[in-house]
């Protein structure tokens, strides 16, 4: 959360900027992406989205995000991520996805992408595939971030 900022500011300002975030998710659409606002989450304090890549061999990547989460300095948080069929998982989908989230999230000016609770060898194993690190101690949730690099001026 923004140095000074008290939780109910932060909820205006989400609440200011809800049609601005929207838009900004939605234009994952131009990277084969359909995008569903998250309303089960029922979090007042950070935008909740679905992305959904729906691959020509019938896979689907399902990746759950959070924009404005007020409890990192992340511009995206990624809270879930799902291969189906499940038999389609560790063949590359999931990393064929992220690059595309990544992409997006470079060519919209955000600054870097945390994989939060990620649990298990082979999931971290996934994320250092794909350019993430670990984050430093104290990590509780076990997150991994992609620093998104600068473009140059």
């Amino acid at each position: 959360m923004r140095e000074g900022f008290g939780i109910s500011q932060w909820i205006r300002e989400v609440q200011d900027r809800t049609t601005e975030m929207d838009a900004l998710v939605a234009s994952l659409k131009t990277y084969d992406a359909s995008v569903e606002s998250d309303e089960d989450a029922h979090d007042v304090a950070a935008l909740h989205y679905r992305i959904i890549f729906s691959f020509p061999e019938n896979t689907v990547v399902t990746i759950g995000i959070i924009l404005m989460d007020h409890q990192t300095d992340s511009d995206v948080v990624i809270e879930t991520m799902t291969t189906l069929p499940a038999l389609r998982r560790r063949t590359g989908f999931g990393s064929k996805a992220i690059a595309k989230v990544l992409q997006w999230a470079a060519d919209h000016g955000l600054k870097d992408v945390r994989a939060t609770q990620v649990t298990g060898q082979d999931n971290e194993n996934f994320w250092r595939k794909n350019g993430f690190t670990q984050q430093k101690e104290p990590n509780p949730c076990n997150d991994f971030v992609y620093h998104i690099p600068e473009k140059p001026a």
